[in-house]
């Protein structure tokens, strides 16, 4: 265990080492505070719904996508490039160890982003937050925030086997401002892609997140897929790295592509 929060210790310290506290905050907050900004008032001037906390509640989720797609999502590509991939191979650690000390840190930080992203848009766009069920809403946060650093981690093996990975995350974080319900309301995508959205992390939380908002605390069920998709997404990611570790000793490589 003291193991496994050295190496958490040691990745977050390593990720954010050039940085001083005000750089930090604002990479991490100030920025995605301002896209959330963007797509409420566009929700305001597309729609004229009569109430934005769907889209604030959405857009505060979607905040995690500057940590969770791109920070985590380079994390492979980032131990390539400090030469620390070899050592990483050859170790002795196991692989599910490693990820999951990648993503600690990010869970926590997402986590306290999504928080600070809703209450900031509650305030700013006039939304009552007394009649909230906060524990609740509260689990829906922590569950999304677990489900999309894991999906985060999945996606940094691709760096294994491509050499695109800015157009690929690029290309995801694009499409979770689509398929998560976020912005848009799934019901009007073609059947085949409000299928594939509940595949896609972050849409049953804000689904869940949502019903809280609205006064219903039966959410269960939609807690639940998501927790089963984070757990998914870790043994994926888990996988591909070990089929990847073999190809690199079979052929004294670790470059796939």
């Amino acid at each position: 265990m003291l193991n496994f929060f050295n190496l958490a210790w040691l990745d977050f310290k390593s990720s954010v080492i050039i940085l001083n506290a005000e750089e930090f905050i604002l990479l991490r907050l100030g920025y995605p505070l301002i896209s959330m900004m963007f797509y409420v008032l566009l929700a305001t001037y597309s729609f004229n719904p009569s109430s934005l906390a769907k889209w604030v509640v959405g857009n505060a989720f979607l905040l995690c996508i500057n940590t969770c797609i791109f920070v985590m999502g380079t994390a492979i590509n980032a131990d390539r490039a400090t030469g620390r991939l070899r050592s990483i191979i050859v170790s002795p650690t196991q692989r599910i160890v490693y990820l999951l000390s990648k993503s600690l840190f990010s869970i926590i930080i997402t986590f306290f982003t999504v928080l600070i992203g809703f209450v900031v848009g509650a305030l700013v766009f006039n939304l009552s937050v007394n009649q909230i069920a906060w524990p609740q809403l509260l689990i829906c946060i922590a569950l999304g925030m677990l489900s999309a650093t894991a999906f985060g981690l999945l996606l940094s093996t691709f760096a294994l086997i491509t050499d695109s990975m800015h157009f690929i995350l690029n290309f995801i974080a694009t499409g979770l401002l689509i398929l998560t319900g976020a912005n848009f309301p799934l019901k009007q995508l073609p059947v085949f892609w409000q299928y594939f959205a509940q595949w896609v992390p972050l849409t049953h939380a804000i689904d869940a997140a949502n019903q809280v908002i609205a006064g219903n605390t039966d959410i269960l069920s939609p807690l639940l897929v998501e927790t089963a998709l984070a757990i998914s997404y870790l043994v994926a990611a888990s996988y591909m790295i070990k089929w990847c570790e073999h190809l690199a000793r079979r052929n004294a490589t670790l470059e796939m592509f």
